[in-house]
């Protein structure tokens, strides 16, 4: 699910160098994000670059699902929650929470059993 830049954006150049895949580019005092090679950060970053460093709090930068209009609400929100579930799919698994389930659940089993 690719980004584009609104025309909310003050052209403060710091998304620029902060994009992963250098899908933004520079036309005069436009700045736009190419929907081939943006991906939202993923792999990269939990969160997409562009949005984490604006300064107009994300005013400027919008995913391209949120703003087309062509989608219907319940299609919206598909897309989403399929994106969602395709960026937690790449991410490495936090070895933290692995230990503390087993943990979690060895000490549930015992008060379980004990009853």
């Amino acid at each position: 699910m690719t980004y584009t830049i609104t025309n909310n954006c003050i052209a403060c150049d710091r998304c620029l160098p902060q994009c992963p895949t250098k899908a933004i580019s520079v036309k005069g005092q436009t700045y736009q994000i190419d929907s081939n090679l943006c991906n939202g950060c993923v792999g990269f970053y939990s969160v997409p670059q562009c949005q984490a460093v604006c300064p107009t709090n994300n005013g400027c930068v919008r995913r391209l699902s949120a703003i087309a209009s062509s989608e219907d609400y319940w299609e919206s929100w598909f897309n989403t929650y399929n994106h969602l579930v395709t960026r937690i799919s790449k991410t490495k698994p936090d070895p933290y929470w692995q230990k503390w389930f087993n943990t979690y659940s060895q000490e549930l089993k015992k008060v379980i059993v004990s009853r």
